[in-house]
């Protein structure tokens, strides 16, 4: 399953307070200047001062008196200003507003209370504002820029650009400016200019580490990982503490494979900032991907822990449930993560993948559905909603389905050999044949293609193509399914020697894998090894307790030892677990002929050729019994 790491792109913001913005002087007596002149300079950013000092020093000055409208509009914007520093944007915006209030001409602080609700998410509300404020000053470059940050949010690149190429022709050596439109291009894809934006940026800054960090970001994005890491890296010189950089370059090293270094560098993010989500989202991915599940759930646990709404980290963790077996816990956490971000198809396809490896296909079904309804061009969701109606043995709807992923992804191998699959089971063989061929052609190393292209000349009596195949799969991927499938054509051959290698194979590469006795005890049946025969057929239901066919094939290892209650038993069993198998029926009417129960016979014969029209056993087991097929 296909996993993303996520990346911090630093924006620069206006800065609150009044650092480049205009101050209307206080209109105040002498007397009045020499006892609040303390208190006016930390209100007004003159004095270093903190946030609470600030707030503190305007309201004493606001409820002083002393003071006009128009210096009572700035007190009320420079308290704002602090507020908003603090993190009080309801407050800030309270005291912009009645800056406005104050003095309706007053452009700066429609400004900020424009930064004020960008920074509340009410992007309407801010454009307004800013719209205001550019009217009232068409030269402020600040202004511009923030309302080209409004307009980025939005997905508006177009419109944010134009603002910020108005900042920049108003303020040439702004380098904020060439950082945010650099950002955009990154968004919009226009990956030359975002790094001429950067490289602007830098010059005019050289010391601003966040700009280094995003163009960075932007030799990622190209596949120039060796650039990402250079900036990265100087980045963090000038800034040792600057935990995006870690996690970025952290990044980098994961993508280069060099988990080793990638690990360091989120270990180094999250020590810097310990509450810093999104690296432990990131280093929980490496242990993921090195199959340290407990250490992977342990970080995505920290990462929800501090970004509870982190739709991302909610579905990493379900996918190192999902992977522990856990899929109860898998389904929980990608429902956290569709409540976090109900409109992100991925989670939706995760969930229903998950459904549906737990044999519960009619909610995968609707996640799914849900997934196509939000993301109509992810092929993976036709592609995983057929595999369900495959499953559900709707082998219209399964086709149907693939056929879309197929035309959304051309190229997609595993959606034709599943295609191939559904033609296959549908009684269409040549269709099948012709899907697996399509997919090799795109994939000629796709293992899986040849492994079922030789599942159908197997089902066609081609037993030399079969072979030819599965050889090509167990070079390509040596799986315990490819042996057992080879040695069961070894044996439709006549070769049990040969046979009995790939059993020995495959139950070497996979000591419960249930199918391989059986085949290696039709292989020892072929060489009339009935003893042994028992042994792996009796294996094989220890290990599946619900397989017909191994008691059906140890039925007729009893059968051919004489031991005719035995065999009946077992094709009891057989036909009890599977009502549908016509050599099932065929074997036990041999049973009930040699046991002289005529009548018993005749039925399962019929019962078989009814099954099978076109099979020649229990035909001729009625003509032997002078009995017809049964009549319709």
């Amino acid at each position: 399953m296909s996993l993303r790491l996520l990346r911090f792109a630093a924006r620069w913001r206006i800065a609150c307070g009044l650092l480049g913005l205009p101050f209307i002087a206080l209109s105040l007596t002498a007397t009045a200047l020499a006892q609040e002149g303390p208190d006016e300079r930390r209100c007004t950013g003159q004095w270093r001062a903190s946030n609470e000092e600030r707030i503190t020093s305007c309201t004493a000055l606001l409820d002083s008196g002393r003071y006009q409208p128009a210096n009572l509009a700035v007190l009320h914007h420079d308290r704002g200003a602090a507020l908003r520093a603090k993190g009080d944007m309801a407050a800030a915006i309270n005291d912009f507003a009645e800056a406005i209030k104050l003095n309706p001409e007053y452009a700066r602080a429609y400004a900020d209370r424009g930064g004020a609700r960008l920074m509340q998410h009410d992007l309407d509300g801010a454009v307004a504002d800013l719209d205001t404020a550019i009217g009232l000053d068409p030269y402020d470059a600040g202004a511009l820029m923030m309302r080209g940050t409004v307009f980025d949010e939005r997905g508006d690149f177009d419109r944010a650009i134009a603002d910020y190429n108005d900042a920049i022709r108003l303020s040439p050596n702004y380098a904020a400016a060439y950082f945010n439109r650099g950002l955009t291009f990154r968004r919009k894809g226009d990956f030359e200019r975002a790094i001429a934006d950067y490289d602007q940026a830098i010059k005019l800054d050289p010391k601003n580490a966040a700009a280094l960090n995003n163009r960075g970001i932007v030799w990622f994005d190209k596949g120039d990982l060796d650039r990402a890491i250079a900036d990265y890296s100087a980045a963090l010189r000038l800034d040792p503490n600057f935990a995006p950089g870690y996690n970025n370059r952290g990044e980098a090293w994961r993508s280069k494979n060099d988990l080793t270094r990638a690990l360091a560098d989120f270990d180094h993010a999250i020590q810097v900032s310990p509450q810093f989500a999104l690296a432990y989202d990131n280093r929980g991915l490496i242990y993921y991907q090195k199959r340290d599940f407990d250490r992977a759930i342990s970080d995505f646990d920290a990462a929800v822990r501090f970004d509870p709404r982190s739709a991302e980290a909610y579905g990493h963790r379900g996918h190192a449930h999902d992977e522990k077996g856990d899929r109860s816990a898998a389904i929980a956490d990608y429902g956290e993560a569709i409540r976090s971000d109900p409109s992100n198809a991925s989670s939706y396809h995760y969930r229903g993948i998950a459904y549906r490896r737990d044999g519960d296909f009619d909610r995968a079904i609707a996640d799914f559905a849900e997934a196509i309804r939000l993301n109509p061009q992810l092929a993976g969701a036709y592609y995983e909603r057929g595999y369900a109606y495959y499953q559900k043995r709707d082998f219209a709807r399964a086709i149907a389905d693939y056929d879309q992923a197929i035309k959304l992804n051309p190229k997609f191998a595993a959606a034709l050999t599943n295609r191939g699959n559904a033609y296959d089971d549908k009684g269409e063989p040549d269709r099948a044949i012709a899907d697996f061929n399509e997919a090799l052609k795109i994939d000629p190393g796709y293992a899986a293609a040849f492994f079922n292209r030789g599942i159908v000349w197997r089902h066609k009596g081609d037993l030399d193509r079969a072979i030819a195949d599965y050889d090509q799969a167990i070079k390509l991927n040596p799986t315990a399914a490819a042996f057992n499938n080879r040695g069961s054509a070894w044996i439709a051959k006549g070769e049990p020697e040969r046979a009995m290698a790939d059993l020995d194979q495959a139950i070497k590469l996979d000591p419960r894998f249930a199918d391989a006795y059986v085949n290696r005890g039709n292989a020892k049946r072929e060489r009339l090894e009935l003893t042994d025969a028992m042994a792996d057929y009796t294996r094989a239901i220890e290990i599946s307790a619900d397989s017909a066919l191994a008691y059906y094939n140890r039925a007729w290892a009893h059968y051919l030892g004489g031991e005719n209650v035995q065999a009946l038993a077992d094709a009891d069993r057989a036909i009890a677990l599977n009502a549908h198998s016509a050599s099932a029926f065929s074997t036990r009417g041999l049973i009930r002929e040699r046991l002289a129960d005529k009548t018993g016979a005749i039925a399962d014969f019929r019962e078989a050729l009814k099954i099978d029209p076109s099979f020649q056993q229990p035909a001729d087991g009625l003509q032997r019994l002078k009995a017809g097929p049964a009549s319709r």
